[in-house]
């Protein structure tokens, strides 16, 4: 008989899962200092933009353009035409560009705390031009204190490149002129002006008046003052007698243009007399006519270095005594003392012919209204020779006064 044993067999009881721990001290403190330091940089980049100098970038249109801020040089343009000033303090803040072909230009910018750059374009302005004169030829031309030239022999024209915009002092002067200086404002262009220069007519002049219907004849000293075409001065003639003084004369008149006076001088009884001269291109000598109400005559001068005295040899050659003076070839100067506002030349009268106000016109600088004459007079008469040829001159001249500096314009 077999007598197993039993073993004994302990059933335990079946547990639930253990629950998971609380996580330490040490994970919680790194949480808590992961998420602390999020939320400091987080806060930090969105404070940033409200405490950070952000940066000015200057463009223009030309590169070595110096940049001032607030009056001060932060640099000056690269080649691309820019420049950056970084780090500027916000408020408001004022960008002045400076270069020595332009005009200075200058913004006012209001500067904020950021990231982002602050771009300003401040386009300059060029600020050289050609200054073209126009006057009489071969005068010397000085621009604030600078020689700068001498006017065309041919054309009387002068052409100063590279003139600043602004006010300069300019001067001309020829032998035997009166010297020019004046204060002129150049504009942001090309610029042309008209200078007239008159002759030098200063001094003493000796000569004689002649009446050929007579024959008589009187030696004559005259003594000339002259402020720009204006004329005034003493006319004296021969005492009557020896031991008397000579008789003087006042007298009073105008340069007009192509080297013409015309003076006026009252005799003993109030007699009106007007002496019309030429004056030669040396400016030494004259010639002329004189008339009253009731005669007319010739009269010639020289000029004298002195006051010259009665009765002393003769100045130079003689000179022939016209009766007309001959006619001049005007020149191709754009201002004349017609055109000066001291005092206009008086309009031909209307009882004129019409060439004969033709010709006055031309004479005194107005072309168009000469032109137009002179169709008017080709348009009656297509044959009159007389009226073509003048109406010719009178495109010629215009010709020369419209033709650009430097040009081959006769």
């Amino acid at each position: 008989m077999n007598v197993h044993s039993k073993a004994s067999v302990t059933i335990h009881p079946k547990l639930p899962p253990p629950k998971n721990g609380l996580p330490s001290r040490r994970i919680v403190n790194q949480w808590l200092y992961g998420l602390g330091t999020v939320a400091v940089a987080i806060l930090i980049g969105a404070l940033l933009p409200f405490f950070s100098k952000p940066t000015i970038i200057v463009m223009t249109n030309a590169s070595g353009a110096t940049v001032y801020l607030d009056g001060e040089p932060r640099g000056s343009t690269s080649q691309l035409n820019r420049c950056s000033i970084s780090g500027v303090a916000p408020g408001k803040r004022v960008i002045r560009l400076s270069h020595p072909d332009y005009l200075d230009v200058e913004q006012a910018v209001e500067v904020e705390y950021g990231f982002l750059p602050v771009k300003i374009n401040l386009p300059l302005r060029p600020a050289l031009f050609t200054l073209t004169i126009q006057t009489e030829p071969l005068v010397a031309a000085r621009l604030d204190g600078v020689q700068v030239g001498e006017t065309d022999p041919q054309t009387g024209i002068l052409a100063i490149p590279q003139v600043r915009v602004g006010s300069h002092q300019i001067s001309l002067q020829r032998s035997g002129y009166l010297p020019f200086s004046s204060l002129i404002e150049m504009p942001e262009g090309d610029h042309r002006i008209a200078v007239p220069l008159y002759l030098d007519l200063n001094g003493y002049w000796k000569g004689l008046v002649q009446e050929p219907t007579t024959g008589k004849s009187a030696d004559f000293i005259l003594s000339l003052g002259q402020s720009g075409a204006t004329l005034s001065g003493l006319w004296e003639e021969p005492p009557p007698a020896p031991a008397k003084p000579p008789k003087t004369f006042p007298v009073a008149g105008r340069l007009l243009e192509s080297q013409r006076l015309v003076l006026e001088r009252k005799d003993e009884s109030g007699r009106v007399i007007t002496l019309e001269g030429q004056v030669s291109v040396t400016g030494r000598d004259l010639v002329g006519v004189w008339r009253d109400d009731k005669r007319s005559g010739n009269w010639s001068g020289s000029r004298a270095d002195s006051k010259p005295a009665f009765g002393a040899p003769p100045l130079g050659a003689p000179l022939p005594l016209p009766t007309t003076l001959p006619p001049v070839e005007p020149g191709p100067r754009l201002m004349t003392p017609a055109d000066s506002p001291l005092a206009p030349l008086p309009a031909p009268p209307a009882e004129a012919s019409p060439l004969s106000r033709a010709q006055a016109l031309y004479e005194q600088r107005r072309y168009d209204e000469a032109l137009a004459q002179c169709d008017a007079i080709l348009k009656q008469d297509p044959k009159n020779n007389a009226a073509r040829d003048l109406k010719r001159r009178i495109q010629k001249s215009l010709e020369i006064l419209k033709s650009p500096p430097g040009s081959d314009t006769p």
